[in-house]
Formats: C-alpha cells, sequence, structure tokens
C-alpha cells in the first residue's frame, strides 16, 4: 500500500467523521433556511469525494528535501503559537507576528515580511472586525492598557 493511498483512507474516515459530526448537530433555531449542518456536511462530503479519489489513483511519492521540510515544521509550529497567542497578544498582533516570521520563512528580507505582515493584518481585520462584525480578540495585553478586562 502506498503513502497516498493510506493517506487517502484516513482522509476518507475523517471525511465519513465530519459527516457524521454536521449530521447530529443539534440546534435550536436556525436562521437561515439549511441551518449550521451544511456547511460541515458539504466539507465532509467534499473531502470523502476527493480522498476516494486519491484512494482509487495514487500518485507516486516524493518526499521533499529536508530543506523544505524543516520548513514545513517551523510552518506547523509557528500556527500552533498562532492560535496559542490570541488571549495573550489579541488578533492583531499575533497576525502581525505570524505573517512576519512565515515571510522570512519563505526568505522575504525583513522590510517585506513587515510591509506584508502589517498589510495582511490590517485587511484581514477590516474585512473580518468592520465589514462583517466578526468579534476578534483583544488580547490580555492591549485590554489591560484600555482598562477593559479579557
Amino acid at each position: 500500500m502506498s503513502v497516498d493511498r493510506a493517506f487517502g483512507i484516513f482522509l476518507l474516515g475523517l471525511g465519513i467523521f465530519v459527516v457524521y459530526g454536521g449530521l447530529s448537530m443539534e440546534v435550536p433555531f436556525s436562521y437561515d433556511p439549511l441551518g449550521p449542518k451544511a456547511f460541515p456536511v458539504f466539507l465532509g462530503v467534499l473531502l470523502s469525494a476527493l480522498s476516494l479519489v486519491i484512494i482509487v489513483k495514487p500518485e507516486k511519492s516524493h518526499f521533499p528535501q529536508s530543506n523544505i521540510q524543516l520548513k514545513t515544521v517551523l510552518i506547523v509550529v509557528l500556527l500552533v503559537l498562532y492560535s496559542f497567542s490570541f488571549d495573550v497578544l489579541g488578533f492583531l498582533l499575533s497576525t502581525v507576528l505570524l505573517v512576519f516570521f512565515m515571510s522570512r520563512i519563505f526568505q522575504g528580507t525583513t522590510k517585506q515580511a513587515l510591509g506584508s505582515a502589517i498589510g495582511v493584518s490590517l485587511s484581514v481585520y477590516v474585512l473580518f472586525g468592520i465589514l462583517l462584525d466578526v468579534v476578534l480578540p483583544m488580547g490580555k495585553i492591549f485590554s489591560a492598557l484600555m482598562g477593559g478586562a479579557a
């Protein structure tokens, strides 16, 4: 059994699990005619269908060079740190740091990394925080500076 086929089987199981989780959600009321179940069920069905393609027709696997593997590990570590830093640093500062270090991993200069970090963070904040009115975490640091409780 190839690595691709084994991964396809794993993804198929994950897709089935997502469909099951979506179908078993109990929601007392819904504003949308489809309800909140539609999104996870759709994603689970899509994941299951695409994993069947991987299982049926796997391609020969080529493992990346060690340099690329190190970058991949660094990115995963950054994403984990990013998710844990929301409560303390807030959305904006956490996102600035994430994008800055990811840009540096991909050989961006410090100036490019800083510019893209600020640009991406502000753009995402404007889109979600202002236009879509999604509450984004302020962080304990900024809450304390502004006199509020986190």
